[in-house]
């Protein structure tokens, strides 16, 4: 595996200063080191934060989608005007490339080490009358009383192998080390979960923030999760008091379940995910909202296929992230990138990840407030429904420019590339999605499927360049509204439709990208 280096100039102490956690770890005690071989009325902030989070991923048919925040100018994506962004930023920011993108993270030590309380087997759920002996108290409690820069460890004390929690709250400064060995698991109670308490919403159609998530960091940086042990949603067993689980809820609410999320992180700066081990989230995994400066670096999202909405990574709102060495399987999109505010989604590096199961890569399908400077690269698709995907309506779209994909390896993937600004059937409303300097470099798809390449019309044509894009089967390609440059390495499909364009600019010759070593196993 290739490490990027660390920056060239000293951390600042302020907490407000826009740096990825590679920048962060040595002022806040948290180290880096070479990856191994691999109600009232609410505030600004506040009313940001629900409108992020009642926004639903997933089904566009089931009409949960709430309506999309007002779309920004294209001066201010493209950084001709002040962006919406609460924090002043730090240049140069982190991450700079998929080759200079920070260096793994560093558990923090430990200011205390809590043992489990509860022994449950792998694959069972946990027992109801656990559910009255919460671990929730004790772990808060070490939480709030450890000093910045260090950690509480969650580990195993022999056969007692589990924790069994409600809503935990993070603290600025102070990270929660889960060893090896060691599940969290969340409480089947959806009560517990009830972001306002006495409401009786989570669990039901209600909107996102119905629900709080099991870890929560909401206005607290330099925080995060990291270890070699578990978060377990337990989405697949029956919730406390009733016989369907959180996914069954959720099919009958047309995907519009209010469910708890693994990782619910708003408007906080510093959040760090490393080497964990994420499943069976009642809906989402991992939501970082309004995040500026987040890694994510190692983990594994591993949960049933036929999860529905369990999306593995949705980076919503934010910028100056990495994703990076993560394996993820599931029922939804393995990474989807909301551009639904409160600010741009600026600066991603998405980079050395294999997917399994899901719906791959995916940007939208809000992208009202815009998305820009997003880069893919070193990516496997193994078995994915979709593969690189771009999807919005005029109901919540906006501008997604610069979107750079670059050594994608895909197999079994029925619908390997998906720009498609038509996302859901007879959307209405005036935000356009607008796709502009897409590039696709070194793809090389082991067989054929279905692709749909277009633009919204001729005033807002996809602008797409591919370059060494191999396919081993010949796909079918529907195309639209679209101007694409082919080259200068072999592009051995031919786009053509009412508005297309191409530019064949084929001057050389070149091998398909090698997906010999590309694959993993998915457990």
């Amino acid at each position: 595996m290739t490490s990027g280096t660390s920056p060239p100039f000293p951390c600042r102490p302020s907490t407000t200063a826009l740096l990825a956690f590679a920048l962060l770890g040595a002022c806040s005690g948290l180290g880096v080191r070479p990856p191994d071989a691999a109600q009232g009325e609410p505030d600004a902030a506040a009313t940001a934060i629900a409108s992020m989070d009642s926004n639903t991923t997933g089904n566009p048919t089931s009409g949960a989608v709430d309506a999309p925040a007002p779309p920004v100018s294209t001066a201010q994506i493209d950084g001709s005007a002040s962006d919406t962004s609460p924090v002043d930023v730090v240049a140069p920011v982190y991450p700079i490339s998929c080759d200079d993108f920070g260096s793994e993270p560093i558990i923090p030590p430990p200011c205390t080490t809590l043992l489990a309380t509860k022994a449950v087997v792998p694959g069972e759920a946990t027992a109801d009358s656990d559910e009255s002996a919460l671990d929730t108290p004790a772990i808060q409690a070490a939480i709030d009383g450890c000093p910045a820069g260090q950690s509480v460890r969650l580990a195993a004390d022999g056969a007692l192998n589990a924790f069994l929690v409600g809503p935990v709250q993070l603290k600025a400064g102070v990270t929660v080390w889960i060893d090896a060995g060691v599940t969290v698991y969340a409480s089947r109670n959806p009560r517990i979960f009830d972001s306002k308490p006495g409401s009786g919403l989570c669990g039901t159609d209600a909107s996102n923030s119905a629900c709080s998530g099991v870890f929560n960091m909401t206005g607290k940086n330099d925080t995060g999760l990291m270890g070699a042990g578990t978060v377990d949603g337990q989405g697949g067993k029956p919730v406390l008091g009733g016989t369907s689980t959180w996914w069954q809820l959720n099919t009958a609410a047309s995907g519009g379940l209010a469910a708890p999320r693994l990782v619910s992180a708003n408007m906080s700066n510093g959040l760090v995910l490393q080497g964990l081990h994420f499943q069976n989230s009642g809906k989402f995994h991992i939501v970082p909202s309004g995040v500026k400066g987040f890694t994510i670096w190692g983990i594994t999202i591993i949960t049933d296929p036929t999860s529905p909405n369990t999306d593995g990574i949705d980076p919503d709102g934010s910028s100056n992230g990495v994703i990076a060495y993560c394996t993820i399987s599931t029922g939804d999109d393995n990474i989807a990138i909301k551009g639904d505010g409160p600010m741009v989604v600026d600066n991603l590096v998405i980079v050395h990840n294999h997917f399994g199961k899901g719906h791959g890569m995916s940007i939208g399908s809000e992208t009202n407030v815009g998305v820009k400077n997003v880069k893919v690269c070193d990516l496997s698709l193994d078995g994915t429904k979709y593969g690189l995907r771009i999807k919005s309506d005029v109901s919540r779209g906006g501008l997604v420019k610069g979107i750079s994909y670059k050594d994608v390896c895909m197999r079994n993937v029925s619908q390997p590339i998906v720009l498609n600004p038509f996302y859901t059937s007879g959307a209405t409303g005036t935000l356009i999605p607008d796709f502009q300097d897409i590039s696709l470099t070194n793809v090389h798809v082991l067989g054929g499927g279905t692709l749909k390449i277009s633009g919204y019309d001729a005033g807002h044509p996809l602008t797409l360049t591919m370059d060494n894009v191999v396919f081993d089967s010949a796909p079918t390609v529907n195309a639209s509204q679209a101007i694409i440059t082919l080259g200068p390495n072999p592009v051995n499909i031919l786009p053509s439709g009412a508005g297309v364009v191409v530019t064949d600019n084929i001057s050389t010759t070149a091998a398909p990208r090698d997906c010999a070593s590309a694959w993993v196993t998915f457990n």
